[in-house]
């Protein structure tokens, strides 16, 4: 089972960052993972501020240590 995170951080300042943690997984692959990362980034940029952002993410299985 996997579970999603993104990171998103303003280009201005890359130490500005916010954390979001999915809340409607976990996911069975790794797959499945990534396409629910890429709906949670597409549903940020409308929610962050209107300045450029970098956005990483994660994939975690169930038990693995951040």
């Amino acid at each position: 089972m996997f579970y999603a995170t993104i990171l998103a951080c303003t280009l201005i300042n890359p130490n500005a960052c916010i954390e979001a943690d999915d809340t409607r997984g976990p996911y069975k692959t790794r797959e499945e993972c990534v396409l629910r990362v890429e709906e949670m980034i597409a549903d940020s940029v409308t929610l962050l501020p209107a300045i450029p952002h970098s956005f990483r993410f994660r994939c975690q299985p169930k038990g693995t240590p951040t």
